[in-house]
């Protein structure tokens, strides 16, 4: 497993994903496009040739909320499956982090989302209604625990001005409710809530929520599996320790796993301190809903994963931050319990 390119515009992060963990040498950077605004034929295009062949993973946002940074998007992953696009999260970010990449947004057809929180979701509604404007989009299907078509129903109320100014003065005649739909899926242990010619998609729930909360609202938190004829690849969501993640990521080729970044023994003392005040708060929901470092190695090792990309990173997300400061710890703590390839996601990485 290589990092085939990567495509970013600061000098720094290119050369330390170019130089990270021996991949270096393996490594090749696509052109990055430059100039002002892309025109419509430029954000619709297909995507490359060369990425028709098999499977493509790319990190459009690695940055975990809450906060929104300057060097990062928030969360969002995009596979390239025979030319084909499937986005999972659609967190701030993700529509510019798209044309960035080269791809464009008319091709997406198939959203999948972890669960509602906003760094997962929020450019959700720029993304529908800009492929309303170009005039070309197809049929886009959002999929998602219970609120989801909900959500889709909400972004296209939010661009309804928009709608009506321009069916008026364009003469367009295709609504967005006719376009874009939400779908409202449940799951069961291990099961199927996708399937094409080109992928198979399994969901579980994991453990974002805690139990004291799900008793008080009908919202979940999945992750998401997606099988193709080349290789297999798990993205955890937001989680703690799941038994049914590990169950979900059993011999996965690529386990995208989402990490505070924080040491296991200062994040154990500080879900005890959340505990102990009993009240809930944004930092008790951090501490106790999302994986210390070696709670992902111990995954991995369970599971039997080839290969962990972090992501969703809480941890060095300053607007003057970087990861430089801290990823070789990351790395270090997840080795404790899983010895193959560990990669520091950051956006735009390709594999």
């Amino acid at each position: 497993m290589t990092i085939d390119s990567v495509a970013g515009s600061r000098r720094a992060v290119l050369k330390a994903v170019v130089n990270f963990a021996g991949f270096g040498a393996a490594s090749r950077l696509l052109p990055i496009s430059s100039g002002g605004l892309e025109t419509f034929a430029q954000s619709s295009g297909e995507p490359a040739q060369a990425e028709k062949q098999g499977s493509t993973l790319i990190l459009l946002g690695t940055q975990g909320g809450p906060g929104v940074t300057l060097t990062r998007s928030e969360t969002a992953s995009l596979l390239l499956v025979g030319g084909q696009q499937y986005l999972v999260d659609c967190g701030y970010g993700t529509l510019r982090a798209l044309i960035q990449a080269g791809l464009g947004f008319n091709n997406l057809s198939n959203i999948f989302l972890t669960h509602l929180h906003n760094d997962h979701t929020s450019d959700l509604a720029a993304l529908l209604s800009h492929k309303w404007t170009s005039g070309r989009a197809g049929t886009t299907n959002a999929y998602g625990p219970f609120g989801t078509a909900a959500m889709v129903k909400g972004a296209i109320a939010f661009f309804q001005a928009d709608t009506e100014i321009r069916m008026v003065n364009e003469g367009r005649t295709v609504k967005p409710e006719n376009l874009f739909l939400g779908k409202d899926i449940e799951v069961s242990g291990v099961t199927e809530v996708f399937r094409d010619t080109r992928v198979v998609v399994k969901a579980v729930e994991n453990t974002h929520f805690p139990e004291r909360a799900k008793k008080l609202m009908p919202h979940r938190s999945y992750a998401y599996r997606f099988d193709m004829a080349d290789r297999s690849i798990v993205f955890s969501g937001d989680t703690a320790y799941s038994s049914d993640l590990v169950g979900l990521a059993r011999n996965a080729d690529i386990f995208v796993c989402e990490t505070t970044g924080m040491p296991p023994r200062q994040q154990a003392e500080q879900i005890a301190k959340a505990a102990a005040e009993n009240k809930e708060s944004i930092g008790r929901h951090v501490v106790e809903t999302h994986s210390s470092t070696e709670v992902v190695g111990r995954m991995a090792a369970e599971a039997k994963v080839k290969t962990v990309v972090l992501n969703h990173l809480i941890g060095g997300g300053s607007a003057k931050g970087t990861l430089e400061s801290f990823e070789s710890g990351l790395v270090e703590s997840v080795h404790k319990l899983f010895s193959g390839p560990v990669i520091v996601g950051r956006d735009q990485m390709r594999f």
